[in-house]
């Protein structure tokens, strides 16, 4: 009885790591990296900074949670989790849609080219992951923690900062998250490891050439 409860107590947290870190929220995630990085970035205007937290939260989340719930009453998708392919390249498809649309509003605004080139760089990790998708089902939960640690690997070569503790938590927290993916049996590890690996070189290779 033990044995079981402690699986339960496991497969939930598992449970919840999954839904607190879904790819739809990795975007605001990494603006409060950004947000609390040792840089000048972390000293821009309050009012800037809400604008683009508001942008984002509409744009990236609020609209696709919409979007997938109102395709999920219609019965075009059986669960939020999109584990069928033809469900994970429909939502795919709305989510590039929106991040292009995000970066193309951040490229008119005035606000600093880190913040620009990083949602250009998501819009291209998931045209990628979505391409990927259409042969291979890599673990979208790995891809956009593989684009964090790219974030803050490149904020500290680009800025000589320390982040040490962002560093870390992104590497813990992507490391518990990855996990709970293998354990829900949500995916293979083969599967999380090409997440992972595809989110981070993509995401470093955007950035390299947007911002060298």
């Amino acid at each position: 009885m033990n044995v079981e409860r402690g699986g339960e107590w496991i497969a939930n947290v598992a449970r919840a790591l999954s839904v607190l870190f879904h790819p739809l929220f990795i975007p605001l995630y990494g603006l409060l990296i950004i947000y609390s990085s040792p840089t000048l970035l972390s000293f821009i205007p309050f009012e800037m900074k809400r604008i683009i937290f508001v942008l984002v939260s509409a744009n990236n989340v609020i609209l696709p949670l919409s979007v997938a719930a109102i395709l999920y009453s219609r019965g075009a998708i059986r669960t939020f989790n999109a584990r069928d392919r033809n469900e994970r390249v429909l939502l795919l498809t709305f989510a590039l849609m929106m991040y292009t649309v995000t970066a193309v509003l951040l490229l008119k605004i005035p606000v600093p080219n880190l913040f620009k080139a990083y949602f250009i760089a998501i819009a291209v990790v998931t045209l990628i992951t979505l391409v990927i998708t259409a042969f291979y089902r890599l673990s979208l939960h790995a891809a956009g923690f593989g684009g964090l640690l790219s974030l803050v690997g490149f904020m500290i070569l680009l800025y000589n900062i320390s982040s040490t503790w962002q560093l870390i938590t992104v590497l813990l927290l992507g490391g518990a998250v990855m996990s709970s993916r293998i354990y829900l049996d949500d995916h293979k590890p083969s599967e999380v490891w090409s997440g992972l690996i595809a989110g981070a070189g993509v995401m470093s290779l955007t950035l390299y050439l947007f911002l060298k």
